[in-house]
């Protein structure tokens, strides 16, 4: 061989270098098992340019920054892409660094380099080996920020999709999987409103609720709403929110669950509830969105007088209510108030008196109940 003992160094390390590469993948494959997703291929050609570059800076006498190390970018994206995480990555690295020091080693003795250059050429070696895992933190840093932007864009095109209703069939099937969704278990839709218009401090409080829970979430915070599909029924959330929910359906069926989510949500902020709801909680109560002419008549029937009676209509107003939340019982009405039952009995019957309907008629009963809860709120 011709040139200096470094250059004569560099060239017998690169006829070695499949060789190298040969035992670096015996050693990758017998110690890290997320390796069995890269080629073998692909691992020698990764091990051969590490190869190359060491050579080439042992030649130059000096390491390249990190970010002009394109092999640590280029393989380290292969591998993000393969699953393979980074601290595997560094662990095959050190395997290839290893593998490369003692070629080194060796080949210095065979070329005549004396004992003080060679540890200054495996010290060179090393710095080489920071700068390498320098860039590949930084490209994985990289690709996790990627990752997370792309994982949030199709969880926003999904949740879009279900609320406009454009999203079904073969492509709500596609989008799910994308999203891990299991099309064989049930999940729910949900539509949640926080107060304020702030739908960050809730979005993370049901992030967190599914982190407890089996299955997959995929939640977002979509204008003043929270938008998901979760394979549970979510807690409360603060005291003014209010959370709306379809049923829990099949992959295929979670348009028609985002329809009831918003039925529900809609219903709900009508009556000012608060706290998680879904069609069954509200019943007949979801009827009040699209009942607004027989509200004016029911608010009308049996609200209106009240009101002409000032404090004492609110009084007797809350008298009524709390007499048909106990199921008709005054003795339990009166304590709930909290009433003397004569008292509670006086005001029942001037509620008879002013509206000219009897609290015995089954009629009144399911009037009244449908105005006190779904009409009063807007007197």
């Amino acid at each position: 061989m011709a040139g200096t003992p470094t250059e004569r160094l560099a060239e017998a390390l690169a006829a070695r270098a499949d060789g190298i590469a040969r035992a670096v993948h015996r050693d990758i494959s017998a110690h890290i098992p997320t390796y069995d997703r890269v080629p073998r291929v692909d691992v020698e050609a990764s091990v051969v340019e590490i190869v190359d570059d060491v050579g080439a800076v042992l030649r130059a006498g000096a390491v390249p920054a990190p970010a002009s190390i394109t092999q640590a970018e280029q393989s380290s994206r292969a591998r993000a892409k393969q699953g393979v995480p980074i601290h595997e990555i560094m662990h095959a690295f050190r395997f290839s660094m290893g593998a490369i020091r003692d070629a080194v080693a060796a080949i210095a003795g065979e070329v005549g380099i004396d004992a003080a250059e060679t540890v200054r050429l495996l010290t060179l070696m090393w710095s080489y080996s920071d700068a390498y895992t320098a860039e590949v933190v930084a490209v994985y840093r990289q690709s996790d920020i990627e990752s997370a932007l792309e994982q949030a864009r199709r969880t926003q095109q999904f949740l879009l999709g279900l609320l406009d209703g454009t999203l079904e069939g073969a492509d709500l099937t596609l989008a799910a999987s994308s999203l891990l969704l299991d099309p064989t278990a049930s999940y729910r839709a949900v539509r949640a409103r926080p107060p304020g218009g702030d739908a960050g401090p809730l979005l993370h409080e049901l992030q967190r609720q599914g982190a407890r829970h089996a299955g997959v979430s995929v939640l977002a915070a979509i204008g003043a709403q929270c938008v998901g599909v979760v394979p549970f029924r979510p807690e409360p959330v603060g005291d003014d929110g209010v959370i709306a929910l379809g049923p829990a359906v099949r992959v295929a069926e979670l348009p028609a669950s985002f329809r009831s989510a918003h039925a529900v949500l809609a219903a709900a902020t009508t009556l000012g509830l608060h706290g998680v709801h879904d069609l069954p909680d509200l019943s007949w109560r979801a009827a009040a969105v699209n009942a607004g002419e027989l509200n004016g008549l029911l608010r009308e029937r049996y609200l209106a007088p009240l009101v002409e009676q000032g404090e004492f209509g609110e009084l007797i107003l809350e008298a009524v209510a709390v007499y048909l939340a106990a199921d008709r019982n005054v003795p339990r009405a009166a304590r709930a108030v909290p009433v003397h039952v004569n008292t509670l009995r006086y005001r029942l019957r001037r509620f008879e008196e002013l509206t000219g309907r009897r609290l015995d008629s089954t009629e009144t009963i399911v009037e009244v109940s449908f105005a006190l809860g779904v009409t009063a709120r807007s007197v």
